[in-house]
């Protein structure tokens, strides 16, 4: 007992000499307490004399964001934090001109105590999480390593915390330790089967290992019929209703499943815990309405739909209006009114001071999310006008989108304000707000053939229209090329050996003296699609370039039982010509600390990261153009000392 004690404080005293530019009372806070902090800025804030913008997120029950007002106090910054009864962790977020002070990567958290004073449990799994995910928030980069010590404490401290996250932090542990994995897996079975199968959760967790985990589809089949046997009215039904609605192609069988979910979640105690999930499944047969064009189901349905939360409403008429507007010009009617629906919702939201606010954003945040949702929201409603022929009424919300809340930055927003200023404005009134768009490569194809038409039409020609637009489009890749060389970067890319699709080995050391764009992707991932036909496009260009290579590395895809095959399938029915190489137990993206999909490095010739690139901003053009520049500048870069 002594030992573990003296390990624990001495636990404790490492992190309080970790945070030393961080300093608390109560010295051991309580959720609930209202705690002052006191902080010195160091890391990249560190000299600074503004003030940086701070912020405190709780985690543990509610999900909760909230702005700390500084205020110098000699040569620190103090301030006052009001947690929550439910929480059990707090971190915070000291950011100024988009640096952040991450404490050399260790952030700044306190975790909290119960009213018994000790530590509260879970305390230590919402630290895991914090090191896995919820750190980006405050410029903390992932870290595994110290993720698996916080479940392996949270499970010292809590024994009982063991079986529920037990999974996870499996998973987690063989991403940093591949070769003890399967043996440790293997011990956790065989615990959970000594300790005896007692209820429908110790059957789940075991299903969950074989199935995640170890990778024994077969195994984990045996270990559900059992469950289902001694648990015939267990949760697993629940669940595989839920299942079976999301997955269904019938429209009159999803109709049934939507109608039974629903009046199950309003009379049944047991189904209760789906109430927060209504949203979603209205969304999806929505959705399948939608796919089907069954308007009349489609309008009587969001005519009767009763959703607490008017934001989640307003969101999914919106994506429904853009749908709309895009595969079926005779419904364009219903696309207005769904969208107007939205933005009214948004419009609201912006004007009213007293907008209800989600607890996880701080009121910062939520004000700019006002303000980017209506700005989406409008430019839906700008391009349902176009559509109908509209254009006087559509061109205010394409102005307010592209022009107000989007500050020009936004490709598809202006290209909407392009098409619609074009049909309601004389060229005097749009022409260089156009050519601006060029300029700073915030452009698109169709911007380019507005003015094309309106060149033309002002030069009664089209006679010298390619060196006009070269120049302008000139400035544009001048600035991107100038935006760029702030990002590059210049740090050793992490060695790995991945197998393609055809079982050819590829090594990342065997690639020097090439350009390397590594592709981090999944089947499942909408953006990552998406960007596919301009990866495809920058590949071809670069074809017979033998000093360029991309690799496509899938990854991430869960509960497939060949994911090789899934892969080869995907690419295969769209026809792409990607190496795609099979990071299968997700190690490689670990490595490369990789927080979402699609992301892309650019890796010189030496071997180092030069350019990392999250998502994608929804033009094939100005993908194909970035990362060609990235290319360029990756195969010119001079190699630096580390």
């Amino acid at each position: 007992m002594k030992k573990t004690l003296s390990g624990l404080l001495l636990i404790l005293a490492t992190q309080v000499n970790a945070q030393d530019k961080l300093t608390y009372t109560p010295e051991n806070p309580k959720a609930g307490d209202l705690i002052t902090i006191v902080y010195e800025p160091g890391s990249d804030l560190a000299g600074l004399l503004a003030i940086p913008d701070a912020v405190a997120y709780q985690m543990g029950g509610k999900q909760m964001a909230t702005d700390i007002e500084l205020k110098r106090s000699n040569r620190k910054l103090t301030g006052t934090v009001q947690t929550d009864t439910s929480a059990n962790f707090l971190y915070f977020s000291f950011s100024s001109d988009g640096k952040f002070d991450n404490n050399y990567n260790r952030g700044y958290y306190i975790m909290l105590n119960g009213d018994d004073g000790k530590l509260k449990k879970g305390s230590y799994v919402s630290k895991s999480l914090y090191h896995q995910y919820y750190g980006s928030q405050a410029g903390v980069e992932k870290d595994n390593k110290l993720a698996i010590e916080s479940y392996e404490k949270e499970f010292e401290l809590y024994p009982e915390s063991r079986k529920s996250s037990l999974v996870s932090y499996l998973r987690l542990y063989g991403t940093e330790n591949k070769d003890a994995a399967a043996a440790k897996t293997q011990a956790e079975i065989e615990n959970l089967l000594k300790a005896g199968l007692n209820e429908e959760t110790d059957y789940s967790t075991l299903e969950n290992l074989y199935n995640a985990v170890a990778k024994l589809p077969q195994q984990a089949k045996l270990i559900s019929n059992l469950k289902k046997e001694k648990f015939p009215d267990g949760k697993w039904k629940i669940s595989e209703a839920v299942n079976a609605f999301y997955s269904e192609q019938d429209m009159q069988k999803k109709e049934a499943a939507y109608n039974d979910i629903i009046k199950n979640i309003n009379e049944k105690p047991d189904w209760k815990y789906l109430e927060a999930g209504i949203p979603g499944y209205t969304y999806s047969l929505l959705s399948a309405y939608l796919k089907n064009k069954k308007w009349d189901e489609l309008k009587a349905l969001a005519g009767k739909i009763d959703i607490a939360d008017k934001n989640q409403l307003a969101s999914m008429y919106n994506s429904l209006a853009w749908q709309i507007q895009k595969d079926s010009a005779a419904d364009l009617q219903l696309a207005e009114q769904l969208s107007w629906v939205a933005i009214e919702n948004a419009k609201k939201n912006l004007k009213d001071p007293n907008a209800v606010k989600p607890d996880s954003y701080t009121a910062k945040q939520w004000e700019k999310s006002k303000k980017s949702t209506y700005g989406m929201f409008a430019d839906t409603y700008a391009m349902v006008q176009y559509k109908l022929g509209n254009y006087k009424k559509g061109l205010p919300y394409a102005k307010e989108s592209a022009l107000t809340y989007g500050e020009a930055k936004d490709a598809d927003r202006n290209t909407t304000y392009a098409l619609l200023a074009e049909k309601a404005l004389s060229p005097s009134k749009y022409k260089s707000q156009l050519e601006s768009f060029v300029k700073e490569g915030k452009s698109s194809p169709e911007v380019k053939e507005i003015l094309s038409r309106t060149y033309a039409k002002g030069k009664k020609s089209a006679a010298g229209f390619d060196d006009y637009y070269a120049a302008l489009e000139k400035e544009g890749y001048n600035k991107m090329l100038a935006e760029l060389k702030k990002k590059m970067i210049n740090e050793p890319a992490p060695a790995f050996a991945l197998y393609n699709l055809e079982g050819k080995k590829t090594e990342l050391s065997q690639l020097k003296g090439k350009v390397v764009v590594v592709d981090f992707w999944a089947t499942w991932c909408g953006p990552c699609i998406a960007s596919f036909p301009g990866m495809q496009k920058t590949q071809d260009k670069y074809k017979d370039d033998q000093n360029v290579k991309f690799l496509f590395v899938n990854t991430w895809e869960n509960n497939i039982e060949d994911e090789t095959k899934n892969a080869k399938d995907f690419v295969d029915k769209n026809k792409y010509t990607f190496d795609v190489l099979m990071d299968i137990d997700d190690k490689v993206i670990t490595q490369y600390k990789v927080d979402g999909i699609p992301t892309k490095f650019i890796i010189d010739k030496e071997g180092n990261i030069r350019f990392k690139s999250v998502g994608f901003g929804g033009s094939d053009e100005k993908l194909v153009q970035e990362l060609s520049a990235m290319i360029e500048m990756a195969g010119n870069a001079e190699r630096k000392a580390f």
